[in-house]
């Protein structure tokens, strides 16, 4: 009796299942959905579609929201391989970006990912054009800022080191309406399209956060160099970070933090400085460097000290490296450059394609390295 139950239900979920893969596979493929499906449900042309997808005018402002809310609803999605390749002209994007001949090789690491980038967009008819600027000097800055105004892109990536100067160009960037993306430094405020770079005040939290295991009453030195004493709102931003977290969190333990200035050009730096501050302060025992150069501190480190300080710096870059390797630097924090100019030239792209948004904000990893991670950082980089 009861194998008889059995049987039977068997035979019935057989059945059920054979009657719904039936079904399934009798039923149609999604239909995808077309300009001339969406100016159907507008009611109007399909020439009045195309205007609305890119962006030009001639277009009321009521017929304009009506078709991006049938796009919207019908999840149209544009064949972009199709549209670049449709399109007569060459797209082409502009980045501005420092170059690394200053004995800055941070810059040399995004440099790996718009290549990758460039390389993949060929195949959409899209050119990236470099633009490379002295970070030290902002004249350097505007003149090259011109010369890619006047070629007149469709679209750019920019490191807006000098907050005055890329707040003068960007009017004009509107006036033309050619989109931009900010990549490393993140000017607040401005209508840029996206961001794409690290939380740098968030990322100089982290870095008190490893200086907070230093021994009580510790001096913690803050030094800043560069050349011709240029430091980014970035690189402020992490000090504030930085200050804020020992102020607030650390409060107990009295920590006092001292800020050096060095000028990169200055013969013999940062040993002079280094020496000043040591002879004045012999409590020194954390050294937070805000942006990529801690490995300047070589020569100093390996001939003149005695002891070991914490050293916190900034990515992954070769002089740094070796000083990690070394045991003479404690901690680097990574924020991936390369991803970063990668990602912000393909959501430009995107946006030139497809007039879809961007986020924002688009933050990179905060990612903490130390001697013992750092072989895999170096194979991933």
């Amino acid at each position: 009796m009861y194998v008889n139950v059995i049987a039977k239900i068997v035979l019935y979920l057989l059945r059920e299942r054979t009657r719904i893969s039936s079904s399934q596979m009798s039923e149609k493929p999604v239909k995808k959905i077309t300009v001339k499906d969406i100016a159907a449900e507008a009611g109007v042309s399909i020439g009045t579609v195309d205007r609305v997808l890119h962006n030009r005018s001639e277009v009321k402002d009521e017929t304009r929201k009506k078709v991006l809310a049938i796009v919207k609803e019908l999840e149209y999605t544009p064949n972009i391989l199709a549209k670049s390749l449709a399109k007569r002209k060459q797209t082409n994007i502009a980045i501005v970006i420092p170059d690394s001949s200053d004995n800055n090789p941070y810059w040399e690491i995004p440099i790996q990912g718009i290549k990758l980038a460039a390389e993949k967009l060929q195949s959409y008819n899209t050119e990236v054009n470099y633009a490379f600027f002295d970070a030290s000097s902002e004249e350097s800055f505007k003149e090259v800022l011109m010369k890619v105004y006047m070629l007149n892109p469709d679209g750019i990536v920019l490191n807006p080191v000098f907050k005055s100067t890329t707040l003068e160009f960007i009017k004009n960037f509107k006036k033309r309406n050619i989109p931009y993306v900010f990549i490393d430094v993140n000017l607040k405020g401005v209508d840029k399209l996206g961001y794409f770079g690290q939380d740098a005040e968030q990322s100089g939290m982290v870095a008190a956060r490893l200086m907070s295991n230093l021994p009580n009453n510790s001096e913690i030195l803050i030094l800043k160099q560069t050349k011709r004493k240029v430091f980014s709102q970035h690189i402020e931003s992490r000090i504030s970070g930085f200050q804020k977290f020992l102020d607030k969190e650390a409060a107990a333990k009295n920590f006092n933090t001292l800020t050096a200035e060095i000028d990169l050009l200055e013969i013999y730096e940062p040993n002079i400085t280094m020496n000043n501050l040591l002879t004045q302060h012999k409590n020194i025992s954390g050294i937070f460097v805000p942006n990529s150069r801690a490995f300047k501190l070589s020569d100093f480190l390996l001939t003149t000290l005695d002891f070991r300080p914490l050293i916190v710096g900034y990515d992954l870059v070769q002089g740094n490296v070796k000083l990690m390797e070394e045991g003479l630097i404690s901690y680097l924090i990574s924020q991936k450059p390369e991803v970063q100019a990668y990602n912000a030239i393909f959501g430009l792209f995107d946006h030139l394609m497809t007039r879809n948004t961007l986020n924002k904000t688009n933050y990179s990893p905060i990612d903490i390295i130390i001697k013992e991670n750092l072989e895999y950082y170096k194979k991933t980089n």
